[in-house]
């Protein structure tokens, strides 16, 4: 509809323009004492030029005001490229046992303003690798709790965090946080407050975990059987 439209304006236009050409007429302009006698054909001609320049330059001015927005938003694009590229390395490097380098690369999207939590989280779980504990808590502390998702990964990487130093309590602390804050309690965290719970010695809290855990049929039966009955002696013993 709008090409059809477009197309009959002009072909209205050259009608107009047709007739007027053909047409033998003047236009007087009178400023006393100056005088400007224009043939109706370079009258027409030169209201079109100046009726097309003027739009031009509004269209140019649009522009001009539009630029600098459209200049950030490109900026904008080819930082998140350039930070989903480093993510890409980061993850890479992490797997394949490179922390060092996983941890650079987490840490310079992090300095180019990305703001996702997995940049934080990737980069602390290398320091947490390599030993470099001050760094570790720095990259976990920047991430917050916009969303259940971050709240989970703080969380559930402090926990691993404890039970990697032999903080059963620590762990247990933080699952509690996180248990607190609403988040869903998926399999991954039972497996480690299982863990946890093992490694402080609450027998009975370890059977309850166990029970959850073969509920959800996110256990080996096997290992199941062996939790159990290691935590049934160690009851025996407490009493």
């Amino acid at each position: 509809m709008k090409y059809l439209i477009s197309i009959l304006v002009l072909f209205a236009a050259a009608v107009v323009l047709s007739t007027l050409l053909q047409n033998s007429a003047y236009v007087l302009f009178v400023y006393p004492p100056y005088r400007v006698d224009l043939s109706l054909k370079l009258f027409v001609l030169l209201f079109v030029l100046v009726i097309g320049l003027g739009y031009w330059m509004v269209q140019l001015a649009l522009l001009a005001m539009r630029l600098p927005t459209v200049v950030e938003k490109l900026r904008q694009h080819r930082a998140q490229i350039k930070a989903r590229k480093l993510l890409d390395i980061a993850l890479t490097s992490f797997f394949e046992g490179r922390y060092a380098e996983a941890e650079k690369a987490a840490a310079k999207a992090i300095k180019m303003g990305e703001m996702s939590a997995l940049y934080p989280i990737v980069a602390a779980r290398a320091a947490h690798e390599l030993s470099a504990t001050d760094r570790r808590d720095a990259y976990l502390s920047t991430v917050g709790d916009k969303t259940p998702g971050e709240t989970t990964l703080r969380f559930m990487t402090t926990a691993k965090f404890k039970l990697d130093q032999h903080d059963p309590q620590g762990a247990l602390n933080a699952l509690q946080l996180l248990h607190d804050s609403g988040a869903k309690v998926h399999t991954g965290a039972l497996s480690m407050e299982l863990k946890a719970q093992q490694e402080a010695g609450n027998w009975d809290e370890v059977l309850s975990v166990l029970a959850q855990l073969e509920k959800r049929k996110a256990i080996d039966a096997t290992l199941a059987e062996r939790v159990r009955n290691h935590a049934t002696q160690e009851k025996s013993r407490q009493k």
